[in-house]
Order: C-alpha cells, then structure tokens, then sequence
C-alpha cells in the first residue's frame, strides 16, 4: 500500500513540474510574440515617419524646382523687355535727330505678336522719314507673307491675310505706326515676310524682307506668382 503511494505522489509531482515547465514555456512564447509585435509596430511607424519626411522634402524640391523655373522666365522676360525698350528708344533717336538726306518713307521695322487666336497675330510696322528735310508722303505698304500649305510655296497677300482695304496705307511727315491683324490659314506655315512700298514721285522704292522667326514675339501672359518656399 505504501508503495502504491509513493508511486502517486511521483507521479503527482511529475506532473505538476510538467505543468509548471510547460505553462512557463508558454508564457515565454506569449511574451516573445508580444515583444515582436512591438518591435514590428515601432518598425512600422518609423517606415511611414520616413515616408512622409519623404514626402515633405520631395514637395520642398518640387517647390524649389517651380520657383527656379518660375525666377528664369521672369529674368528672360526682363531681358526681352530692356532690349525692346533700347530698340524703342533707337527708333525715336532716329526721328528726333535724322541724320541723312534719303527723301521719302522708310521702313524702319515690323514686330509680330502671338494672340491667343490660333493663328492669328498682330502686326506692327513702323515707318520713318529719316531726311532732315521732311515733307509729307502718302502711299500705300503692300505686304506678303511666304510660306508653305500642304507642302508647297505659298504667297499670301494682304487680303488673304485678313487686312482691310486701306489698311496699309500711310501719310506721314516724320514717322508712323500702322497695326493690325493676319489670320492665317489653317495648316500654313510661315517662312518670311516681305513688305513694299513701290516708286512713286519722288518716293523711291523700298522693301523689308525679314524671317518670320526673327520678327515673331510670343503670346505676352501675367507671370505667374512665385511658389512659397518654406
């Protein structure tokens, strides 16, 4: 009988050792899954901080970027704007102080402007009596433009052009301004333009040939204000 007990209580103590040995295991495990899922969550919000600090700096670059951009056109526009206001005070220059004695009318320039209309521009060509003895000279500019439609030479004239009648006509004792607009045709394309004004009395013949690229300005828009770089 006493045997009998002891071999109880062996296995009584065995098996609260077992029990003992495997719920310690078990609370190991638990803690190790708990200290990895803190570790994955600490990883986790340092990978998405990282992501919106890349986020940041990429707008910041981006911004950088626009401004830059933004600072370049501004200072190219400053610059095509010192270089028409000397080539307009080289003009004025020329009728306040002539200095030759070419009678008759000259043509002193031609400036074309993009419009917002496809294919429309403004033009603005400028006439001059550059003699110190000025009288007044009437007559009548004929303008063409050259190109190509549809891949052949193509010579469009004032009226294909759009011009009204009496459009280019002039009269004028020191310097005039005339102005308007050409709409070309769908699919032309623009190679030069040649202005003329034929003999007349005691108006000699004069003529401007000048490539469209080298007259041509582009669409004027207000500039677009500066990104805020913080």
């Amino acid at each position: 009988m006493s045997q009998i007990v002891k071999v109880l209580v062996v296995l009584a103590v065995g098996a609260c050792i077992g029990y003992f040995i495997g719920n310690r295991q078990e609370l190991a495990q638990s803690s190790l899954l708990t200290v990895q899922q803190e570790t994955l969550e600490r990883q986790s919000k340092a990978i998405g901080q990282l992501k919106t600090d890349l986020g940041v700096k990429e707008t910041l670059l981006a911004t950088q970027k626009a401004a830059f951009e933004q600072l370049q056109k501004t200072l190219k526009d400053q610059e095509a704007q010192v270089q028409e206001q000397k080539r307009q005070l080289a003009f004025f220059e020329r009728i306040m102080r002539p200095t030759g004695d070419q009678v008759g009318v000259t043509i002193d320039n031609l400036t074309l402007q993009e419009t917002s209309v496809p294919g429309r521009y403004h033009y603005r060509l400028a006439l001059t009596q550059p003699a110190k003895k000025r009288e007044l000279f009437r007559g009548q500019v004929q303008i063409r433009v050259e190109g190509s439609l549809a891949d052949k030479p193509r010579i469009l004239s004032g009226r294909e052009l759009g011009m009204k009648v009496g459009e280019g006509r002039y009269a004028l004792r020191y310097f005039q301004l005339l102005e308007g607009n050409w709409q070309l045709p769908t699919g032309f394309v623009p190679d030069r333009v040649r202005i003329i004004i034929a003999k007349e009395g005691r108006q000699p013949a004069q003529e401007l040939l000048a490539e469209w690229s080298e007259v041509l300005k582009p669409l004027v828009t207000q500039p677009a204000p500066l990104p805020v770089v913080q």
